[in-house]
């Protein structure tokens, strides 16, 4: 058996924790050794979680509704945002007035500042005729129209 100094020379003194985390409780059981109590099923637990499934899926349904909704408004303002710039586009080549440039040599001496304020004619995939920069892709091709052609093999 062992003695009144050997006892208290094995309890270890209860201080401050070595983490320095003061706030923190010292653990009294593992949690993994601690017996989880069965739920107990009763009619009256049934019947709230009938009536909580219902809930969600009202929650649901009601979310799903006002997603959907969402869509629909933000689809109407592209659509509207689209004919706005269809027609802007329109009444553009309507009021513009313009020079016609037939002699090759005048675009090739132009500078890339002048080139800039140049526009030039195509015709949209819906058939309208647009006014686009004069570097802008011609429709159907992947690089950009060159009004300056190269010479020689340079």
């Amino acid at each position: 058996l062992p003695s009144q100094k050997q006892k208290a020379a094995m309890t270890v003194q209860q201080g401050r924790p070595v983490s320095g985390r003061t706030w923190k409780a010292p653990e009294k059981a593992r949690s993994s050794s601690l017996k989880m109590r069965a739920r107990s099923r009763t009619p009256s637990s049934w019947e709230k979680r009938v009536v909580e499934r219902e809930a969600k899926k009202t929650m649901r349904r009601t979310e799903a509704d006002m997603l959907e909704s969402r869509k629909l408004r933000l689809a109407e303002s592209k659509r509207k945002r689209e004919e706005k710039k269809a027609k802007a586009q329109r009444n553009e080549f309507k009021s513009s007035t313009y020079q016609v440039i037939t002699k090759e040599k005048t675009m090739k001496s132009l500078s890339k500042k002048q080139m800039r304020a140049v526009k030039r004619t195509r015709v949209s995939k819906e058939g309208n005729v647009e006014l686009v920069d004069a570097y802008a892709p011609t429709l159907g091709d992947s690089r950009p129209f060159s009004p300056k052609k190269r010479r020689g093999g340079r």
